[in-house]
């Protein structure tokens, strides 16, 4: 009784222009992680509806189907492993009320589901999952993508806590939208950042060089051949061996002096109103000592609609790779299938080498060149030289 007490003065007094509400939404409006959306939330559903246990899913696999999602948070009192969640999803009617309703839901009670105390303590859903715990009520909020529900926030109470009230339902149901825009928010942010991973992943394994530079030329992403030939710029293509890329890894002074001269170029053409509008701009170096290093460079803008800056591609090439003018792949994608040390010695093969050269150019002995040749010709399913260089070019 006391603590219903308690309860009851504390719900008549929380609104979203309480000090308290206040100070929890603004930390969860500056959350820049689903972890620290997960910590800011906790206070914030603290403060407004107190409760005895607290379960997020966040991104549902299927919620017609499972409770399997992305990401689970739960209080201590509640963590429970995958088996738990999904035996209970066999009994729970739950989904099956959120579904039939002719309305997307965004809120709701498990009174609203059941609402005769007797009939709800009867359900296996009741009994196995719910009674263990302590608990007799929930409130849950539901978060929409389309026609699926994408996350699902749910309050556990006891039986001594009682049953949510309207003041806190409310409350939660004004709390509803600004949770929604950070959890929208946050989840975006999290699929760019894993399709980044994946393109990261994809790219590093490429057969040639690639990097992207800012507006400011500052590095955005670098493959791992681009930085084995951005050595080979700084350093020469055979003192290069002698370092590990990624330490001494800096973008070539000659390449950012050709990305600064795209730039003027832009800021040149946009500067004058009568000038058509292009899209992108590109120009074509050569190393000033070494004139098998070639980079080619492209200044992509966005279209006028986008608030992105335009940022530079750059492909960097060596004697023997097949980029031409038009930025298409530098290496035929099949070579894709072949090793750092392979690729090696098909660019001296494209360039006209002997064994005797490739040896010398590697400082391998024949006998490994011609081994490796044989390698490359069964990977690649050819039976000569001859057939390797008219296959790739």
């Amino acid at each position: 009784m006391v603590m219903q007490a308690s309860l009851s003065i504390r719900t008549r007094v929380p609104r979203l222009q309480d000090p308290g509400i206040r100070r929890h939404l603004l930390r969860l409006h500056a959350s820049t992680d689903v972890n620290q959306f997960w910590t800011a939330l906790r206070a914030l559903l603290g403060e407004a509806a107190p409760h005895d246990a607290l379960i997020v899913y966040l991104n549902f696999f299927d919620f017609a189907s499972s409770w399997q999602a992305a990401k689970i948070f739960s209080t201590a009192n509640a963590s429970r492993p995958t088996a738990w969640f999904e035996g209970r999803r066999q009994v729970d009617m739950t989904p099956q009320f959120v579904l039939a309703q002719r309305e997307k839901l965004k809120l709701y009670r498990l009174s609203d589901v059941i609402s005769d105390p007797g009939q709800l303590r009867r359900t296996a859903f009741f009994q196995d999952y719910l009674a263990p715990g302590g608990w007799h009520h929930l409130a849950v909020a539901l978060f929409w993508d389309g026609a699926n529900v994408c996350s699902e926030i749910a309050l556990r109470r006891t039986e001594a806590q009682g049953d949510f009230s309207e003041d806190e339902f409310r409350l939660l149901q004004e709390l509803h939208p600004h949770i929604e825009t950070v959890h929208t928010r946050l989840i975006s942010q999290e699929e760019e950042r894993v399709r980044r991973h994946w393109l990261e992943e994809f790219s590093d394994h490429l057969p040639f060089a690639l990097l992207f530079l800012n507006l400011e030329l500052k590095p955005v992403y670098v493959n791992r051949e681009g930085m084995e030939q951005c050595a080979m710029w700084n350093f020469g293509p055979q003192e290069a061996r002698a370092y590990r890329c990624r330490d001494v890894f800096r973008v070539p002074d000659e390449i950012l002096d050709a990305c600064a001269e795209l730039k003027k170029r832009l800021l040149g053409r946009r500067s004058s109103s009568s000038s058509p509008p292009q899209q992108h701009f590109d120009i074509r170096r050569l190393h000033p000592k070494y004139p098998e290093l070639a980079a080619n460079l492209t200044l992509q803008t966005e279209t006028a609609s986008s608030a992105a800056k335009p940022g530079f591609v750059v492909y960097l090439s060596r004697r023997g790779d097949t980029l031409e003018r038009g930025f298409s792949l530098p290496i035929h994608s099949m070579l894709g299938e072949l090793t750092a040390a392979e690729r090696d010695i098909v660019r001296l093969l494209l360039a006209g080498h002997s064994n005797q050269e490739i040896s010398g150019h590697l400082r391998k002995s024949v006998n490994t060149v011609k081994g490796q040749l044989t390698h490359i010709y069964k990977k690649l399913g050819v039976a000569s030289r001859s057939r390797l260089l008219a296959l790739i070019r």
